[in-house]
């Protein structure tokens, strides 16, 4: 038997305690053995919830057990998640998280860790919820030369961006919506301003590419500047403004971007509507991978923390190296759609006249001169997918 520690009762902690009530038989079988949640820690108390036989508020209870082999880090954050998983796995209990924060700037540590120990350290759940990308990374894809990944990876944006395009809202109206049903993190700019979607790409770089590097070296930009005429422009012109994540190899290193791109709507990526993510995989023999499906939510994360487990349970130790690189550069070359009320004296691929705005898609241009030309002249602009 396999006694298991869940850190956290919230949204995904208790889905996990709930996925192993419902499909204990399955799950035990699949595993081979039966896999027990000895033990929650939450500060709180559930009255009238049967977790409450279960529930302890001392990490040290779960840490010096010695019947506990491998822990569920539900918490969220950084601390004091990290400092609970380090002594986990330096006292040899597997861990299994869906904290992509945690992830995105401790997980070659943790990583180097767990190895030394002979233990697991998984994070499926941290990057599309319940879609399976970590593993097929590792795995399933071994034999591509992996150089480009991208796609949709914050389901609370895209779903902000899909109810201003189908219900035609403003930004504040969808976001409002979007804190109503819960959708929106606790520090909205986690979502708003593209840090949560750089945690996921980040995360998916170190585990196609074998490589690590300084978090702050990736390049945000939010959608809190994408208006409803915009958006409007766009589909027009045939797109629909995405939050879309990218890192990609370039000949000195790797180029990573995280910023609202306009993307042609005969496209799948620009189909992905709602919460949906969608990760797309460029391989050198294989071309291009999708992977789509519900990127958060309470079961489809907990679907995925279960699964780390049951790999633990059946002792399938996976390590992997990573590099340390300082490599790593914005990815600045482009076409761009500009919106201006003025005429602009840009290169351009198309151009169109709507009232009193003047939209361009211009030529692949870098950033830096695009701003030069617009520097005395306001002007929205974003990427375009090409």
């Amino acid at each position: 038997m396999i006694n298991v520690a869940v850190l956290g009762y919230g949204t995904v902690g208790s889905g996990v305690v709930e996925v192993f009530n419902t499909n204990r038989e399955s799950i035990n079988k699949k595993a081979g053995q039966e896999i027990n949640v000895k033990y929650v820690l939450d500060l709180r108390e559930f009255p009238g919830d049967p977790v409450m036989d279960i529930l302890v508020h001392d990490y040290n209870v779960i840490l010096n057990d010695p019947e506990i082999e491998v822990i569920a880090e539900v918490m969220g954050g950084v601390e004091p998640a990290y400092t609970f998983v380090k002594a986990a796995l330096e006292k040899g209990k597997s861990v299994c998280t869906s904290n992509k924060e945690l992830v995105a700037k401790h997980g070659p540590e943790l990583l180097k860790i767990a190895r030394e120990h002979n233990r697991n350290f998984l994070f499926e759940a941290s990057v599309g919820g319940g879609i399976p990308i970590i593993r097929p990374l590792n795995q399933s894809l071994t034999a591509d030369e992996i150089t480009k990944i991208t796609g949709i990876l914050n389901g609370t944006t895209n779903f902000i961006l899909t109810l201003m395009e189908r219900d035609n809202l403003d930004f504040e109206e969808a976001l409002k919506i979007a804190q109503n049903l819960g959708y929106v993190e606790a520090n909205a700019a986690l979502d708003l301003d593209g840090y949560d979607a750089a945690h996921k790409i980040y995360i998916l770089t170190m585990n196609a590419f074998g490589t690590f590097f300084d978090f702050d070296k990736i390049k945000c930009t939010g959608i809190r500047n994408v208006t409803k005429k915009d958006m409007d422009y766009a589909k027009k012109l045939g797109y629909r403004i995405k939050l879309i994540a990218t890192s990609k190899k370039l000949e000195n290193g790797l180029g990573i971007d995280v910023s609202p791109t306009l993307v042609p709507m005969s496209e799948i990526v620009g189909n992905v509507m709602d919460a949906y993510n969608v990760v797309e995989i460029t391989c050198d023999y294989l071309e291009n991978v999708l992977f789509y499906g519900k990127g958060a939510g309470r079961y489809v994360t907990a679907s995925a923390v279960v699964a780390d487990i049951i790999k633990t349970a059946k002792k399938d130790v996976w390590t992997h190296d990573y590099d340390y690189t300082e490599n790593v550069y914005p990815i600045t070359s482009s076409k761009y759609y500009v919106r201006s009320e003025q005429p602009l004296n840009l290169n351009y691929d198309e151009y169109y006249s709507f009232g009193e705005d003047h939209i361009y898609i211009t030529d692949k241009v870098e950033l830096k001169d695009l701003e030069d030309a617009l520097k005395d002249t306001p002007a929205t602009y974003f990427k375009v997918r090409s």
